[in-house]
């Protein structure tokens, strides 16, 4: 692997600063604007966008709810297989969600609501992670626990074909595509690598804060959640180096993070949305409250939030989380 590179970080505010600034920042869960409610199973999770709908995967049973995005309504139920696992994506038309319980990658055709094909691919029952497009390929973490996983695994989107296999770093189990590149966090390294997909090769090594695990690509960055402290590292493309760590205080075992209409956003238990100020990478809002709260993306000029422990999909209106 190729020498980890580290930038001169932003100054970092001292700890009764950051602790001031975070005070300053937090409010209510009953302040978070939440402009809708959509009743879903209690197993609302990973979240994606695509032709007029929001696509919301849920295990318990399993299957895909499309809700519609104009009216905030659920207008489908898409039964798929065992344990649906590392995230959803839209993609050249079509809705892409993997099932670690058969191994297999659904496509769902939105036009009819249906499971067109499905593609055998190397993952298993029991990850917790993301997988990316890039390139017409699948880009799947290898398949083994959090804390042993080595590689990324590039597979054709057309024949299911395993391409190759790309060493990344240990606890590799979060890859996102972005600037032209996949990137992967290795949270036992505590790294973010890049690979060029045109070569397949890494072209760079980044070091972060503790344990990285899921990122975002959007709004001239890559922010990756940094879990042991609960920091955003944010990550500029074009010189390949950590350029600010910023102290949002949610350290997690899961979560998510998002980026979009300015901000940054973060989701854990207990604090289900954090907003960083993409300019300024400081903590402008920090809710606080309630649990159950984790899949979060930013999407159709919102923020969308699944509800494990309500049921319930959350459409939060940025528009009345004003910057301070």
């Amino acid at each position: 692997m190729n020498t980890a590179t580290r930038g001169a970080l932003a100054t970092t505010p001292d700890s009764a600063t950051t602790t001031a600034a975070l005070a300053r920042a937090r409010l209510p869960l009953d302040s978070l604007p939440i402009v809708a409610r959509i009743e879903l199973p209690k197993s609302a999770d990973w979240i994606t966008f695509g032709d007029h709908a929001v696509w919301v995967v849920n295990y318990s049973p399993d299957r895909v709810s499309r809700i519609d995005d104009r009216t905030n309504k659920l207008v489908a139920d898409i039964p798929m297989g065992r344990n649906g696992c590392l995230g959803i994506q839209y993609a050249n038309a079509r809705v892409w969600v993997a099932t670690c319980g058969d191994s297999l990658m659904n496509e769902i055709d939105p036009h009819t609501n249906t499971i067109i094909r499905k593609i055998h691919v190397p993952i298993k029952r029991g990850r917790e992670g993301a997988f990316a497009i890039a390139n017409g390929s699948f880009w799947i973490p290898d398949n083994v626990s959090d804390s042993s996983s080595r590689s990324i695994t590039r597979v054709s989107m057309s024949d299911g074909k395993v391409l190759t296999n790309i060493a990344t770093g240990a606890g590799s189990d979060v890859a996102i595509a972005g600037f032209g590149s996949v990137w992967v966090a290795s949270s036992r390294e505590n790294v973010v690598v890049r690979i060029d997909p045109s070569t397949n090769k890494v072209i760079a090594t980044i070091e972060v804060g503790g344990s990285p695990k899921f990122m975002t690509a959007g709004e001239g960055a890559v922010w990756v959640q940094n879990r042991t402290d609960g920091s955003v590292s944010r990550i500029d493309p074009r010189r390949n180096i950590e350029v600010a760590r910023i102290q949002a205080r949610a350290p997690t075992g899961a979560g998510d993070i998002s980026a979009g209409g300015g901000a940054v956003w973060l989701s854990v238990d207990g604090k289900p949305v954090t907003r960083i100020d993409a300019r300024t990478n400081t903590v402008t809002h920090q809710y606080v409250g309630g649990t159950g709260a984790d899949g979060l993306r930013y999407g159709v000029g919102a923020v969308w939030v699944g509800d494990h422990r309500l049921g319930q999909l959350w459409r939060v209106d940025i528009s009345k989380i004003s910057p301070r």
